[in-house]
């Protein structure tokens, strides 16, 4: 095991997404499947002041088949500064080092000018009920480098002992995999269909939950010796239903 928790990454390589949907060009897409670390702003956690929130759930503990559990684990996110982007080294020895119930968010608003610094509070959790996820109310999405580090530092929080991020990458090596896929599935078939509706969302979902339980196609993507067969033949039938 690892001696001390890993510097958290800068602001570029944290975040995936930042924005509100709609509105900002650089906010979560619609089809962007849901995953560990995504912020949503607007929902209710119940016993917690705080109005926005991080989803905390494995993505094969938040669904049940292509449908989100009926609920589900979130971390309070609340504001830590409101006015200084609190990244990089400096930021890193003077508050993030040792503040281990705490997952620093710097600029999670994507502003010019006084970004500020938000957190996400392990010590703070809420079951939400999963009909508070609505993909307007997204604004942040994390990258697999940033899921990494809510991870380590979340697992330190609950059992102080720090796990390495490479064993950590391992380990959701398959998970990312299918994420990734299922991304690339269901924006081909809303495009295809031209609809960006919930209820063709869900379609698309349902269909590519369909397609990778067939024939054992999730646990092999997991297998790193088959990983690139199943890739590939889920890309060419992405191409076969909705781009021939």
């Amino acid at each position: 095991m690892a001696e001390q928790l890993d510097q958290i990454p800068c602001i570029g390589e944290l975040y995936a997404y930042r924005g509100v949907p709609d509105v900002d060009e650089d906010a979560p897409p619609l089809v962007l499947p849901w995953h560990q670390g995504d912020i949503f702003e607007n929902v209710n956690l119940p016993g917690l002041v705080s109005t926005m929130g991080m989803l905390f759930l494995h993505p094969c503990t938040m669904r049940k088949g292509a449908a989100l559990v009926d609920h589900v684990t979130m971390i309070a996110v609340e504001e830590f500064s409101g006015k200084k982007v609190l990244d990089g080294d400096e930021a890193w020895d003077r508050h993030w080092k040792s503040r281990y119930a705490l997952m620093p968010l710097a600029n999670l608003r994507d502003r010019e000018v006084r970004g500020g610094t938000h957190v996400a509070d392990f010590s703070k959790l809420a079951t939400v009920p999963s009909s508070e996820l609505n993909r307007g109310k997204r604004i942040a999405t994390l990258t697999d480098a940033g899921r990494l580090h809510l991870l380590q530092r979340s697992f330190h929080h609950f059992s102080r002992v720090v796990v390495p991020l490479g064993d950590l990458r391992a380990g959701m090596r398959g998970v990312n995999r299918e994420i990734e896929l299922q991304h690339d599935w269901v924006e081909a078939a809303c495009d295809s269909w031209k609809e960006w509706t919930d209820d063709s969302l869900a379609r698309a979902e349902q269909e590519f939950d369909a397609y990778l339980t067939a024939e054992e196609r999730r646990r092999r993507l997991s297998d790193i010796q088959q990983e690139t067969d199943i890739v590939c033949e889920v890309m060419k039938e992405i191409e076969s239903r909705y781009k021939s």
